[in-house]
């Protein structure tokens, strides 16, 4: 893992054009991973299914530092669809149904986060207009009460955690 390093214009884009939709509840997956699992046991980690994950990662970080958001936008739109493969249920209805949405918006790419199932997020990539994407939100959010719009920022530095520590040594 390290971290990208690209110029702030694209940066700022990137930052002004992605959305974090939160689909209404937590992100529960254990009984559709475990199927998953149980699938892939005889595939192996060499795993085609896997594979096509995996080169969805590198797309995207190619397509980062070269500041072609249609390419990322591909990868992400790949990358759900190769979750989709490995089982239907890890792309929920409700992640289908803000993609279809997302995608009448014009949106050029969409990713069901973490391992897939239901709950949990919907990250997507907006066209270039900054209405549309406003326009895009407000219907995600009027389709079902839950969908909620998160405000993202995008960390050059990734997850950074401060400890602080009590005079006796302990974390508090």
């Amino acid at each position: 893992v390290s971290q990208i390093h690209v110029p702030n214009a694209v940066w700022w884009e990137l930052e002004r054009r992605l959305a974090l939709i939160y689909l209404g509840k937590s992100h529960v997956s254990s009984k559709v991973h475990e199927k998953v699992i149980a699938e892939l046991q005889d595939e192996g980690p060499e795993s085609p299914r896997l594979q096509a994950l995996r080169v969805t990662a590198e797309k995207s970080r190619d397509a980062v530092y070269a500041g072609d958001f249609r390419a990322l936008g591909q990868a992400m739109i790949e990358n759900t669809e190769a979750q989709g493969r490995l089982h239907p249920d890890l792309v929920s209805h409700d992640a289908q149904r803000v993609i279809e949405i997302a995608r009448d918006f014009g949106a050029v790419g969409w990713k069901v986060n973490g391992a897939g199932g239901e709950g949990g997020s919907v990250t997507l990539l907006c066209p270039e207009q900054s209405y549309v994407k406003r326009e895009m939100i407000r219907a995600i959010e009027a389709e079902n009460p839950h969908y909620r719009h998160i405000p993202i920022y995008l960390s050059r530095f990734g997850l950074r955690i401060w400890e602080q520590y009590s005079a006796q040594g302990r974390a508090v």
